[in-house]
C-alpha cells in the first residue's frame, strides 16, 4: 500500500455551500430548528436510495413532502432542493490547491445525481482532487462504514493513513471508529484552521490570492 496520507473531504458544509439545513428551517416555516433540520437529512430513510443510486429523486421528493407536511408538488420541491446547492465556497478550490503535494486529496460526499452533476459540470469541484467519490455512484453513504471502506480500497490505503474532514458529528464518529483521523469542521475558515494545525498548507502565493 501507498505510504502517503490521504486528506479526505466532505463536500457540503466543508467545501461547498449547501443550504439544506437553513433552507429546511425556512421551508418548514420554523417548525424545524437548525439541529432538527440537520438530523432530518442525516436520518431520513427515503434519502438513502436517492443518495446511493436507487432513486432518481421522484420517490425521495414524495416521501419528503409527506414527512415534512408540505403542500407543494414533487417537481417544485426538487427545484427548491436543487437551489440549496450553491457551489464551492469562495476560495475553496484555491485552498485545496495550497495543500502540500506530500498529501493525496480526495472527496467523499453524500450526494445525488441532481447536485453532483452541477458540482462536476458547472463548478468542476473534482479538478484539484485525485478522486471524488459520490455516494450515489459508489452505492454507500456516510456514516455507514461501507462508504469509508470503499474509499480505502479504491485509493489502496489503510484507514489510519486517512485524515477526514466533515461537518456532521455522526460521520466523524464513524470515521474514527474505522481508524481514521477525523476532524469536524463547519465551513472554509474552520477547514483552513484544521489544515494549518498540522502544517498541511503551503504559504499563499500570487497565483492563488484571488478566491475562485
Amino acid at each position: 500500500m501507498a505510504d502517503e496520507t490521504v486528506l479526505l473531504f466532505d463536500a457540503g458544509g466543508v467545501l461547498v455551500d449547501w443550504r439544506g439545513t437553513s433552507g429546511l428551517v425556512e421551508l418548514t416555516q420554523g417548525r424545524f430548528d437548525a439541529e432538527q433540520a440537520r438530523r432530518f437529512w442525516m436520518g431520513f430513510e427515503a434519502i438513502t436510495p436517492f443518495e446511493t443510486g436507487g432513486d432518481d429523486g421522484t420517490r425521495f421528493a414524495r416521501a419528503a413532502l409527506e414527512a415534512l407536511e408540505l403542500d407543494m408538488s414533487p417537481t417544485a420541491f426538487l427545484a427548491v432542493f436543487d437551489d440549496w446547492m450553491r457551489g464551492p465556497y469562495a476560495g475553496a478550490m484555491a485552498l485545496v490547491e495550497r495543500i502540500r503535494p506530500v498529501y493525496r486529496r480526495a472527496i467523499l460526499s453524500n450526494t445525488n445525481p441532481v447536485h453532483w452533476r452541477r458540482l462536476i459540470d458547472d463548478y468542476r469541484i473534482d479538478v484539484p482532487f485525485e478522486k471524488a467519490f459520490a455516494s450515489h455512484e459508489i452505492g454507500a453513504r456516510k456514516p455507514d462504514p461501507e462508504a469509508f471502506e470503499f474509499v480505502c480500497r479504491a485509493l489502496d490505503v489503510r484507514p489510519d493513513q486517512v485524515r477526514f474532514f466533515d461537518d456532521n458529528p455522526e460521520c466523524i464518529e464513524a470515521a474514527c471508529e474505522l481508524g481514521m483521523t477525523a476532524t469536524q469542521v463547519r465551513g472554509l475558515d474552520e477547514l483552513q484552521d484544521a489544515l494549518a494545525e498540522f502544517d498541511a498548507l503551503r504559504p499563499p502565493s500570487s497565483d492563488n490570492r484571488n478566491p475562485r
